[in-house]
């Protein structure tokens, strides 16, 4: 029918256009890296898309797929760990691409795009990356140069198990794309981190309700502690403090704009810290958090610097892009010196 000729000719153009592209283009292979558990297997109906646009327009690509004994990290370091140009497009969501970064070797020659299949995608949201899955393949394979992010870095000064054993006292470091948090907010990523509950959600595309429910349920357990905070030449002490959230990009934990004005490119940290804070003014603040108007409220600071070092009397949870790993009771943040190459925004 009519309908169908239409959908054909455009399918030709398409080819056309794209083969005149990569044979002008001579780094001509994208790498698809997957976890093909992600988002509840969400990610494997995402890359059954791409494949068939993949296909149809003649792009050349190669496919990792990440498992329990070798994963995303791994597969990034492996690729990236060569002197030569590699365009590389992630299909996951925002713990996917710390893993990414994490594993990166070569800055200055890694291209990473991404298709945001997650149950928060923060940094989709942040980026302002939209639309469906095929237009953000084809931005990312319409981009050769990128725009260069800046990719934060937590320290570990201490570390300690769940139970507050200490772990270590040796300096370690991760990166992170959207923020780091410590206390609260990272109390809630270690909850949904091991909850069934995320896998449930997830499955029924409801998946950014579950830092909802957790934040609600532990608002009511979660204790605050004293802090000391160093930003670049100032000192702040706080008795009572929620949590500290310190960010690269505006949105965390399933769309809370904790830092509205934090942008990925300047070059700045951006810090938001909730101290002084009760069961009731969280209830009555969190909701203006979603549009990034709770600065105006008492017990919220909105900061900024380069470098910020945070001393806590306890060992407390520590997130990074809501992956969490230890407890601390010091640690550092700074900005990386190489800048990710991010394709498609």
């Amino acid at each position: 029918d009519k309908s169908s000729r239409r959908q054909s000719f455009l399918q030709m153009d398409k080819k056309r256009y794209f083969g005149l592209w990569m044979k002008g283009n001579k780094m001509s292979v994208y790498h698809i890296v997957i976890n093909p558990a992600g988002a509840s297997g969400r990610t494997n109906e995402c890359w059954d898309i791409i494949k068939k646009e993949l296909d149809t327009i003649g792009v050349d690509y190669k496919v990792h797929l990440s498992n329990l004994e070798y994963g995303i990290k791994d597969i990034m370091k492996e690729l990236t760990s060569t002197n030569e140009r590699v365009n590389i497009i992630l299909i996951g969501g925002d713990g996917s691409m710390n893993l990414a970064v994490n594993g990166i070797v070569n800055f200055e020659k890694t291209y990473l795009g991404l298709i945001p299949c997650g149950s928060g995608n923060d940094l989709a949201k942040s980026l302002g990356i939209h639309g469906t899955k095929i237009e953000c393949l084809h931005r990312i394979l319409n981009d050769q140069h990128g725009k260069d992010l800046d990719i934060g870095v937590l320290t570990y000064h201490t570390r300690y198990d769940e139970k507050g054993n200490k772990v270590s006292d040796e300096p370690y470091s991760r990166r992170y794309n959207i923020s780091s948090g410590i206390g609260y907010d990272a109390a809630i990523s270690e909850q949904v981190q091991r909850s069934p509950w995320k896998k449930v959600l997830n499955a029924i595309h409801l998946g950014k309700l579950i830092y909802l429910f957790v934040g609600a349920r532990l608002i009511f357990l979660h204790h605050h502690f004293k802090t000391k905070i160093q930003i670049d030449d100032q000192s702040y002490s706080y008795d009572k403090l929620l949590f500290i959230a310190t960010m690269n990009e505006p949105y965390e934990g399933g769309g809370f704009k904790f830092c509205p004005t934090a942008n990925p490119c300047d070059g700045i940290l951006n810090a938001c810290i909730a101290d002084g804070l009760g069961r009731i003014d969280f209830f009555r603040i969190f909701p203006y958090a979603m549009k990034g108007e709770h600065g105006k409220f008492k017990g919220v600071s909105l900061k900024e610097g380069k470098q910020i070092h945070i001393q806590t009397e306890q060992p407390v949870w520590v997130h990074t892009d809501g992956e969490v790993e230890y407890k601390t009771d010091s640690v550092s943040y700074h900005l990386m010196d190489e800048k990710l190459h991010f394709l498609g925004w």
